[in-house]
């Protein structure tokens, strides 16, 4: 059914409760069941309405819950036309029709109210995860600031460096000149231990290549040990006391 049926049927319903409250309650607790044969009642009473939508808006009517439990629960089983007066009754096939349709609209309207959760549970999973990357956003964001900021103050140290006559060297830089200088090092190292090393030159006072070499002074040979004294170790003897002096 299109939007306008949907609407078209909505007037048609609005029309039978306005023309017959007693038939068509507006409050919901209030609805009782209609006699048998309702709809050529209201082909007679309505000739300007389609009768297609007056079926539709009365089917719409007989297959909402309040009127299954009407249905089911009315009292003296009655039915009653469109002034209100009792019509017919509801035989016990009736009422067992209209608990089956109550129970399987009771299972529909919890289907759908799990569909509908988990629907909310899912967007509330969307919302949060759209929060989280909003955040993330923001923060690289900040991040981008940050560096910039940063980047302009080395650039403005550099400049301020350079017109004092500076040269700025960042720290990658200084690595690779440390490095570099380290690997000259190494090769001017490797290259004077592959070079013969120059004789030394003699000394002022050195002698002559023709003069004898002088012979080196003679050493004092060391006086003999002199030999110790002989110590005499005695035993000392233990003085006993006579038996009577005790």
């Amino acid at each position: 059914m299109s939007q306008s049926d949907k609407r078209a049927v909505s007037a048609v319903h609005a029309l039978l409760m306005e023309r017959f409250p007693r038939a068509f309650p507006k409050d919901y607790d209030a609805i009782r069941p209609l006699k048998t044969g309702i709809h050529a009642d209201l082909i007679k009473l309505l000739p300007d309405v389609d009768p297609a939508l007056l079926r539709r808006a009365l089917a719409n009517h007989t297959r909402r819950d309040g009127y299954l439990l009407a249905l089911v629960h009315s009292r003296g089983d009655r039915r009653y036309d469109l002034d209100g007066r009792p019509a017919g009754d509801v035989t016990p096939e009736e009422r067992a029709e209209a608990l089956k349709r109550l129970e399987a609209s009771t299972r529909r309207g919890q289907d759908k109210a799990a569909r509908v959760r988990e629907h909310e549970a899912r967007e509330e999973k969307r919302r949060q995860q759209r929060e989280i990357e909003r955040k993330n956003r923001e923060a690289k964001a900040a991040r981008k600031a940050e560096h910039a900021r940063v980047q302009q103050e080395i650039a403005a140290r550099k400049a301020a460096l350079i017109a004092q006559g500076i040269t700025p060297e960042s720290r990658s830089e200084r690595k690779r000149r440390l490095a570099r200088e380290a690997a000259e090092r190494a090769a001017r190292k490797a290259q004077g231990q592959g070079l013969p090393r120059p004789e030394p030159r003699p000394a002022r006072d050195a002698p002559r290549s023709d003069e004898p070499p002088a012979r080196p002074p003679d050493r004092a040979e060391p006086e003999p040990a002199k030999p110790l004294p002989q110590v005499e170790f005695r035993k000392k003897r233990r003085f006993v006391p006579p038996p009577d002096e005790r």
